[in-house]
């Protein structure tokens, strides 16, 4: 009889298991099903529908004026020591069409781009600046620079998919990582071959993978340019990188990122942002940025094993923001980052620097070099005068010193460099449109002067330079 009860018991047991997991997993897949409906797939109104087509005009006019170029590094620049200054313009015009996702778990889509810019000014012996491509059928024989082209383009566009919060891109991206980055600077923004992967199934925590093999520079159409380094000016075939950035809290967030560039380096970077609330209108914002750089594989750039790092202390309060920022690199090479060809053999910087320090003209990232920053800004929204602002900024360096670098790597050059030491001053004015016909127009206006001491002129920043910039620009929303 106990052993007929115990079976009924077992058998009980084992019915009321298989039906709370059955009922698990109904959960789960209501669970489920409610998750990929609430997803941004689960949203989509459809490839048209969520489609958008825009056009961006962009007028940019550089002058800069070469204080000693006869001290300045050609192969960092682009100028010869002959040259006195840089004066190039040029107007740009960029359709972009983003298109929606398909309906469905799985969602596709396309995205294109088509972008054209003529030539306003840039003549033979005033070339050299990252506007304009040079044209070789019209160059200087004195200074060596080229004219600027009168008119270049190039077009191109990525397939995607996704599933819930998770995409998959594979064409000509822009790229946005502290370890791989495009830049838009200039009149029309780099571009680069591969695949990105990007997931937001977490909420606050962001990630990131890619593959990429090629790119095009500001200043060319070649799509099929090579990948290299900025400074070290070194050639390779394929980058790879991974990343993750998470929110802790609407005031902590942090991230962590890492690279691999075929034969060249590993490099590392960890990132934390925090907001310390002091009033009603008042914030302490502190900003930690942290790479670590590694030669690997075959080591075509020769030996690397740098640190850079730069905390920078933000008071907020009201209209106004004062910053305050330290800088430094560690190890016998420069902190170097992502370049891409512009046809002639030579690497133009990308968007791979998150270093507090890095300005308009210089990056401040010599060999052993210590910087330090001061820097205004102003909204002057609270004042009346919405769209209108302002920005001030003192950055100094010291004590850089390659003498020690791989005298048979890249970076060799740099064993001319010791004790060297330079300061940059950017002000930057910019209004935006806020109604009427031509709302979001924008104007912006920069200046940068640069000095260095003959050492860090030769090897790291090139010459001393006063510059300006204006660009003005306007969207406009097509479709």
């Amino acid at each position: 009889m106990q052993m007929k009860t115990c079976s009924a018991l077992a058998l009980a047991i084992s019915v009321a298991t298989l039906q709370l997991a059955y009922a698990a997993d109904e959960v789960a897949v209501e669970q489920l099903a409610q998750g990929l409906a609430d997803s941004s797939q689960g949203q989509s109104k459809g490839f048209i529908e969520d489609s958008s087509l825009t056009l961006l005009s962009r007028n940019v006019a550089l002058y800069r004026n070469l204080k000693n170029n006869n001290n300045a590094a050609d192969s960092l620049d682009g100028v010869n020591s002959s040259q006195n200054y840089v004066n190039e313009w040029g107007q740009a015009e960029m359709l972009t069409f983003t298109s929606g996702f398909t309906q469905g778990t799985v969602g596709f889509g396309v995205d294109a781009f088509a972008n054209g810019a003529v030539r306003l000014t840039g003549g033979a012996g005033t070339g050299g600046s990252n506007v304009l491509p040079g044209n070789s059928g019209h160059c200087d024989t004195l200074t060596g620079t080229c004219q600027g082209q009168d008119a270049y383009g190039l077009a191109g566009g990525a397939v995607k998919l996704r599933v819930s919060e998770t995409e998959l891109k594979v064409g000509n991206l822009q790229p946005n990582s502290p370890v791989f980055g495009y830049s838009d600077l200039y009149l029309m923004p780099q571009h680069f071959t591969g695949g990105l992967v990007t997931s937001n199934e977490i909420s606050g925590l962001a990630l990131q993978g890619g593959h990429f093999t090629s790119g095009n520079a500001e200043n060319s159409t070649n799509q099929d340019g090579d990948l290299g380094t900025t400074y070290g000016q070194t050639a390779f075939k394929r980058a790879d990188f991974v990343g993750a950035d998470y929110s802790f809290s609407d005031t902590l967030s942090g991230g962590l990122h890492a690279s691999k560039y075929q034969d060249v380096w590993q490099q590392y970077y960890a990132d934390l942002y925090h907001s310390l609330p002091l009033g009603e209108e008042t914030a302490l914002n502190t900003s930690i940025a942290y790479y670590k750089t590694d030669d690997s594989g075959d080591a075509t750039a020769g030996e690397i094993n740098t640190d850079a790092y730069s905390v920078a202390l933000a008071l907020v309060t009201g209209a106004h923001s004062f910053t305050f920022a330290h800088q430094r690199v560690n190890g016998d090479t420069p902190f170097d980052y992502l370049g891409v060809e512009t046809g002639d053999g030579k690497f133009n910087p990308a968007g791979s620097i998150w270093l507090a320090n890095s300005s308009q003209f210089a990056d401040f990232n010599a060999p052993g070099e210590k910087s330090y920053k001061l820097q205004y800004d102003l909204d002057a929204a609270s004042f009346g005068v919405p769209g209108l602002s302002f920005m001030v900024r003192y950055v100094k360096g010291t004590g850089a010193d390659g003498t020690a670098a791989d005298a048979e790597g890249a970076y060799g050059f740099y064993n001319d460099l010791e004790d060297g030491k330079e300061w940059e001053r950017d002000i930057q004015v910019a209004y935006v449109l806020q109604d009427g016909p031509a709302k979001d127009l924008s104007f912006t206006l920069r200046q940068a002067t640069y000095r260095g001491n003959d050492d860090m002129n030769a090897t790291n920043s090139g010459s001393d330079n006063d510059e300006f910039r204006l660009i003005t620009a306007y969207p406009l929303d097509i479709l």
